[in-house]
């Protein structure tokens, strides 16, 4: 972790991003020059503060083509699941070296104890088209990060992380679609159910704290960070009777639902 509180990595995939003709007015109005920060939403002023802020904070200085990997959130989704799988590998073993931990990105559901029998669900549902057409493709679960134990009867599953570089309204549906899914299907213990994203905005990393549970928690690279920005912003409208993003905030971090990612090795170890 760095000074502030961020992953040693984290620097290296922030940058500056050419603005679009559509949000260029919005831009310059409200961080002075033409370009954007890779973690916010052109459209919203909000989040444009809020990103702008942390990178003031992190010295980001970085500015890319908009066709560089860095401006791009499906290339920056996947180095952010292959940091987190290298934080979760390096930080378990060096914690717990007694127990054989298995940190894959991408592994199949099937692979672990509590749902090996829904390989056999797939392979009954592709023979069988009236199973498949019932069942759906529910059983088609691919973590983006598995942490798992070596057990006598096979590789069990102690957390599933989703990594999501920012977050819209139907990505976080998806997540809780998947976890849902797993909750329902598992035989026997139940793994952590874990998000971990870089999104600015309260309101969009809200989507992800609400609901009945399917996500256990989600953890938030820049925490100290954002939390700084939010309580530094200051909306231009107020009085709305809508929820400010310092009440999204402070509902979630409140409730523990929004947790520092320096919190996550701790969490996934404990029972």
């Amino acid at each position: 972790m760095s000074d502030l509180g961020v992953p040693v990595w984290l620097p290296k995939l922030l940058a500056w991003k050419p603005a679009t003709a559509k949000n260029m007015s919005r831009v310059t109005k409200t961080l002075g020059r033409e370009n954007l920060p890779n973690i916010a939403d052109g459209a919203q002023r909000a989040s444009l503060s809020i990103s702008g802020h942390m990178f003031q904070r992190l010295n980001i200085g970085d500015v890319v083509d908009r066709d560089a990997d860095k401006a791009n959130d499906e290339s920056l989704g996947r180095l952010l699941e292959e940091q987190v799988a290298t934080d979760l590998r390096e930080k378990l073993t060096e914690e717990c070296p007694h127990i054989a931990w298995d940190v894959q990105r991408n592994a199949r559901i099937w692979d672990f104890a509590q749902y090996a029998h829904i390989k056999e669900l797939r392979d009954v549902a592709r023979k069988y088209p009236e199973v498949e057409a019932l069942v759906g493709d529910d059983y088609l679960i691919d973590p983006d990060v598995t942490v798992g134990v070596l057990r006598p009867l096979g590789v069990s599953l102690r957390a599933a992380v989703s990594c999501k570089w920012t977050i819209r309204s139907d990505r976080a549906q998806n997540v809780r679609h998947e976890f849902n899914s797993m909750i329902k299907s598992r035989r026997g213990r139940a793994p952590h159910l874990i998000a971990v994203t870089a999104e600015p905005l309260p309101s969009r990393l809200s989507s992800l704290t609400q609901g009945m549970g399917e996500i256990d928690a989600v953890y938030h690279v820049a925490y100290g960070l954002i939390d700084e920005a939010v309580r530094d912003y200051t909306p231009l409208r107020g009085g709305s009777g809508e929820v400010s993003q310092l009440q999204h905030w402070e509902r979630m971090t409140g409730q523990g639902r929004l947790r520092d990612y320096r919190d996550l090795f701790d969490d996934i170890l404990a029972d």
